[in-house]
């Protein structure tokens, strides 16, 4: 159990390293979209659906790490198979179908995103099997603790 305990800590940690790197981004994208524009010698015209993509983005990849943030958190207490875990996989895959559409739209003012799309579907497959585990396993221990 200890094991498991760093595990979901270290993770929460990464977590947050990922929420400061999200809110500084916020701030910086279009300035380092330009550098990296000039730096690259990419077109300028990849600037607006770029930022514009990451913009649109941002909402739902912030939900997903406070959707994170509270699943680990209760892991720690140990409230393993509960039902707000179920329904926090449930709310990460749907923001994540949410990118998957958002990134198949930006893909066709460039082509990088088609990419970034089949990643982020492959990882709403990855969450959904995942609750769906937790959720026959919740019913089970709800059942138990029922049992005398």
């Amino acid at each position: 159990m200890e094991k498991q305990n760093r595990s979901a800590l270290l993770t929460l940690i990464l977590v947050y390293i990922f929420g400061v790197c999200l809110i500084l981004l916020a701030f910086t994208a279009p300035a380092l979209m330009r550098q990296y524009i000039q730096v690259t010698h990419c077109p300028e015209s990849l600037f607006l659906p770029v930022t514009t993509t990451f913009y649109a983005i941002l909402p739902f990849a912030a939900a997903t790490l406070l959707a994170l943030d509270r699943l680990l958190r209760r892991i720690l207490r140990g409230e393993v198979f509960v039902s707000a875990n179920v329904a926090a996989l449930r709310l990460i895959s749907y923001m994540l179908c949410a990118a998957v559409v958002i990134f198949l739209a930006a893909g066709f003012f460039y082509g990088g995103f088609f990419v970034l799309a089949v990643a982020a579907a492959f990882f709403v497959t990855v969450v959904r099997t995942v609750k769906n585990c937790f959720a026959p396993a919740v019913l089970i221990k709800d059942e138990n603790e029922l049992t005398i």
